[in-house]
């Protein structure tokens, strides 16, 4: 088994090597920490402790990399073996399922590692600034190291039992959420209990603790009530330790006698040894299963694909209508579904209170889940459109039609106009109830919409689009989250460090009006620039793969 894991192992990393897009990764990663050092150096006569900022927005940098980059490939490690059919030629070769998921992870991981080593000069320098010891750096380069290593095994457990990446992905997603957030999800279920526990009596659920305490006699169900909320209290302090979230800054922070190695090292490799061995397990039953139907069965049997009973004019809008955003019903899900889904949630968390729910609150919260369900639907949506064109091999004859090349990417995308906006119903719900509740912000939203970066804001969504569309065709997984990254997270890290560092040179009301006014016009007229840009590129692909057939 070590010389088969070995064989994986060498080969997967002499493949890998030869991408051009890891290198890209491993510059763009250092360019970018390189920059955020340059905003801090500017900053460093006017502030104290900046190494330690330094040191914490590099290990920032380093955690959501490992989480969203690193979610990407570690779920499609298997995946992408059943997807490209695969799967049974590995089988063929006698090795074990053990050496078949440590070849296809353990290269996978190495390279995450060997990315992360680019941010190790960055460190030292930070030591040179104050603010943060070496016994700090070493300790929070642990947690990152055992947090990558947890990361890798859920991603292939998920990549084990799921039948595409879509699937992989999200159920990796979710875990991730699950596990992070363990500490928030105690103290929401304690809350829970308490307000359920209100919500049966009219007296205050202390009163219940205190009763359960001194051993008093009432209703079996209150008292589970009270059980549940002290002991879901409990669990929430004591996992607060044993997630990296929240906890990476501390580690640089003590400066006392602490050792290197803390709690949440430990669970994290007692998880990645759980998750591993449930792969290990499950990994016969699942993909004997995708072996023997083959890839394309369940699409076979699924209601969705069934050839369609008509063709017009907007045949190509009606495709990606009714196979990429569902049709009817995924437009009602979105339009209707969403906003009913988070009413009755927060009516529900309400009535348990047993306190009015105020209008402002609603339409916060409204607000808020639509920007979430808006972002997710389009990009799930827009990542969809070429991408699975590609991977099914249909592309090609799309591109035989007798319309252009433009003609034929607006047609695709006209049949997800909808559904997108479709998934604005619940900002336009909170948007009307808090002009309803608070009509005195229609004027300040109308100082909003007269801002120049109100419109920045709508021409980085659009930038966003077009990276993302550019992107799912050169990339088999991640083409548009990778593009919300890059616009919304590296984007205004980027700004920020270079506005640190001009603003060391230009001091009063110049640099102020800059970024009222010219900023954003500025980053306009870049954006429209880049737009042009990727929809050349968009073109040039297309044609490419017109010319490979």
């Amino acid at each position: 088994m070590k010389l088969q894991a070995s064989a994986f192992l060498i080969r997967s990393l002499r493949q890998e090597s030869r991408f051009v897009s890891h290198h890209v990764m491993r510059a763009g990663l250092a360019s970018l920490i390189l920059l955020l050092f340059f905003g801090r150096l500017a900053t460093f006569s006017r502030s104290t402790g900046v190494g330690g900022l330094f040191a914490s927005n590099v290990m920032t940098c380093c955690y959501w990399f490992v989480t969203l980059l690193g979610g990407i490939y570690f779920s499609a490690a298997i995946v992408e073996e059943k997807e490209e059919q695969t799967l049974p030629l590995l089988k063929m070769t006698g090795a074990s399922p053990a050496a078949i998921l440590l070849g296809k992870s353990g290269p996978r991981l190495v390279s995450v590692l060997l990315l992360l080593l680019v941010v190790t000069p960055f460190l030292l320098l930070a030591i040179t600034l104050g603010g943060v010891l070496p016994r700090g750096l070493l300790s929070a380069s642990l947690g990152i190291l055992t947090y990558a290593v947890m990361f890798c095994q859920l991603g292939l457990l998920a990549s084990v039992v799921s039948r595409d990446f879509p699937r992989a992905f999200s159920k990796t997603l979710m875990a991730w959420i699950l596990l992070e957030f363990l500490p928030f999800w105690g103290w929401a279920g304690s809350e829970v209990a308490l307000f359920l526990s209100r919500f049966r009596s009219s007296a205050a659920a202390e009163e219940y603790l205190e009763m359960a305490g001194a051993g008093g006699a009432y209703e079996w169900k209150q008292f589970i009530l009270a059980w549940l909320h002290e002991n879901l209290q409990w669990l929430g302090g004591w996992t607060d330790d044993l997630v990296l979230n929240g906890n990476l800054n501390l580690y640089m922070a003590e400066f006392g006698n602490t050792g290197l190695w803390e709690p949440q090292m430990t669970a994290h490799l007692i998880l990645a040894v759980v998750f591993f061995c449930l792969s290990w397990l499950l990994f016969e039953p699942c993909t004997s299963r995708v072996v023997a139907e083959g890839h394309d069965s369940p699409r076979k049997l699924s209601r969705r694909t069934r050839p369609p009973r008509r063709a017009g004019n907007r045949a190509l809008a009606w495709k990606s209508w009714r196979y990429s955003a569902g049709g009817w019903l995924g437009l009602m899900i979105r339009l209707i579904g969403a906003p009913m889904l988070v009413c009755a949630i927060v009516f529900g968390i309400a009535a348990g209170v047993g306190e009015p729910l105020e209008g402002w609150v609603l339409a916060n919260i409204l607000l808020v889940s639509g920007i979430v369900v808006f972002i997710g639907s389009a990009a799930i949506l827009l990542d969809r459109v070429f991408n699975t064109e590609i991977r099914d091999k249909t592309l090609s004859s799309l591109l035989m039609l007798p319309v252009s090349r433009n003609s034929l990417c607006g047609r695709m995308m006209l049949g997800l106009l909808p559904s997108i906006a479709a998934s604005t119903s619940c900002i336009f719900c909170g948007l009307f109830l808090w002009l309803a509740v608070e009509p005195k912000t229609a004027s300040a939203i109308g100082e909003v919409l007269k801002s120049a970066w109100f419109y920045q804001v709508f021409f980085m969504g659009v930038t966003t689009v077009c990276l993302g569309l550019y992107l799912s065709m050169r990339l088999r997984y991640g083409g548009m989250l990778l593009a919300i990254i890059c616009v919304w997270m590296i984007g205004p890290m980027v700004i920020g460090s270079s506005l640190a560092v001009f603003g060391f040179w230009v001091q009063g009301r110049a640099i102020r009006s800059f970024v009222e006014f010219g900023l954003p016009i500025t980053l306009m007229i870049v954006e429209i620039v880049f737009c042009w840009w990727m929809h050349k590129l968009i073109i040039q692909r297309l044609e490419s793969v017109a010319e490979q057939g």
